[in-house]
């Protein structure tokens, strides 16, 4: 038996015709090209297509998206990668030393680049060359400037890093995270002491992935999104992406008007 998931009762915005709808979908800033896709195939089905009896716009959606590495619907992929969330940068991720990001510790003494010698069982002078290596030339333009190396353009010290402590913002719970190698522990320790107390009053991440089929179309997202994504929660900002906060003291004032009410949103597949 197929499940539907019927339209909120609430109260309807004006709606948009099917050219207004898809100029603002590609006005749309935040709309990937995926996301374009998943957007104007539910406009399609919702406002174009030829309705079927017992047929909701969304399974039409989902026929038309077709299917990815020959069995998968890339509208179940689409609508879970929509899911209102809060993703944190790659940089966040417990990277292993060769990954991780530079140590930010201060560097105190200007780094000066020098090359390893290969290893050799021999004594160095004992060693007779073949021919004598060429001498080396670099073709450079007139107005040639040699880079200068980020670690003493920074003042950071750039070894690899081994620890990482994590800093959440106090106004929109979001993660920056601090890199530091094993000789600068001491400076890893007072870091995370300085955030301890911020970390700990920060509120919850305002999500700044997804939420954009909210924006445009009216139906019980949060069971759609759940269908697809089984561990997803429903964020406390809610689920449309205009209604999350953009800044400190407000929230965003432009709102998108809802097309139409998907009068049933099925969540089987066919």
């Amino acid at each position: 038996m197929l499940h539907s998931v019927p339209a909120p009762a609430e109260e309807q915005r004006p709606k948009k015709t099917f050219p207004e709808l898809v100029a603002a979908i590609y006005e749309d800033d935040r709309v990937g090209h995926e996301t374009r896709e998943l957007l104007l195939a539910v406009a399609y089905a919702v406002d174009l297509a030829k309705r079927e009896d017992g047929v909701s716009p969304l399974r039409l959606a989902r026929r038309k998206l077709g299917v990815e590495h020959g069995r998968q619907a890339r509208y179940d992929r689409l609508v879970s990668a929509d899911a209102p969330r809060y993703k944190p940068p790659q940089d966040t991720a417990d990277w292993g030393p060769s990954g991780a990001p530079g140590c930010e510790a201060p560097r105190l003494r200007r780094y000066v680049y020098r090359p390893r010698q290969a290893p050799s069982p021999f004594d160095d002078e004992a060693v007779v060359r073949l021919r004598p290596l060429p001498e080396t030339i670099v073709h450079v333009g007139p107005d040639h400037v040699d880079p200068v190396d980020y670690r003493n353009e920074h003042r950071i010290c750039g070894a690899n890093s081994h620890r990482r402590v994590l800093e959440k913002d106090p106004r929109t719970g979001w993660i920056t995270a601090h890199w530091f190698c094993k000789r600068h522990t001491d400076q890893a320790d007072r870091v995370t002491e300085q955030v301890r107390e911020q970390n700990d009053q920060a509120p919850e991440p305002i999500p700044n992935t997804g939420g954009l089929l909210p924006c445009y179309f009216n139906a019980d997202w949060a069971k759609v999104y759940k269908y697809y994504r089984p561990r997803w929660e429903v964020p406390q900002y809610g689920l449309c992406a205009d209604d999350w906060p953009t800044d400190v003291a407000s929230a965003r004032s432009t709102m998108h008007s809802r097309m139409r009410v998907i009068d049933g949103a099925d969540l089987e597949g066919e």
